[in-house]
């Protein structure tokens, strides 16, 4: 058999585990109590942030949280696919990744967090925003049975935290924006 006969076979394979996911997020996820906690969420908070943003700093603010759903998307497809952890109440079956947090709860925190007192230490914030990530909001999302965690370790995503903190709150300092004529 040929790499390209084989990687064929192994594509066909994926395609019947994603349809048998899709059939199963049919019939038993979709509007679950689980589902609609993930539905709330991301609705709920994204209704915060635009009650309560800086509307002066909104587009520095959006590009960090931008960023922060671009990381975030990524490093959690990629966890899944590498089995990491893995998520069983998806808001939609065929995202490897929990859009409620990648897409929703972590720019919108770490947003709020960079509007809320902008002179104290970024530092400081980043090393409170790993640590209350890590260890209170991913183990309350681990009791819901929404995520499960398979060779992954919960202190193993502090320094991942506090890098996209850090990287998202550099971005919304920098002066080199300039007027688009």
């Amino acid at each position: 058999m040929t790499t390209i006969e084989k990687m064929d076979t192994h594509a066909n394979e994926t395609q019947e585990i994603v349809n048998k996911v899709i059939d199963l997020w049919q019939h038993e996820v979709v509007f679950s109590w689980r589902w609609w906690f993930g539905v709330t969420i991301s609705i709920l908070t994204w209704l915060f942030w635009i009650k309560f943003h800086n509307k002066e700093s909104r587009y520095r603010l959006l590009l960090a949280g931008f960023f922060v759903m671009t990381v975030s998307v990524t490093l959690d497809a990629l966890g899944v696919q590498l089995g990491l952890w893995s998520y069983r109440y998806e808001v939609f079956p065929t995202i490897p990744a929990y859009v409620p947090y990648d897409l929703a709860l972590l720019p919108v925190v770490i947003m709020s967090l960079i509007q809320f007192k902008p002179h104290y230490s970024p530092i400081k914030k980043a090393f409170i925003f790993g640590f209350f990530t890590s260890f209170i909001g991913e183990p309350l999302i681990v009791l819901t049975d929404i995520y499960k965690m398979e060779n992954w370790r919960i202190f193993y995503s502090v320094p991942i935290y506090i890098i996209i903190y850090l990287l998202a709150h550099w971005l919304t300092t920098r002066k080199e924006f300039i007027e688009i004529n």
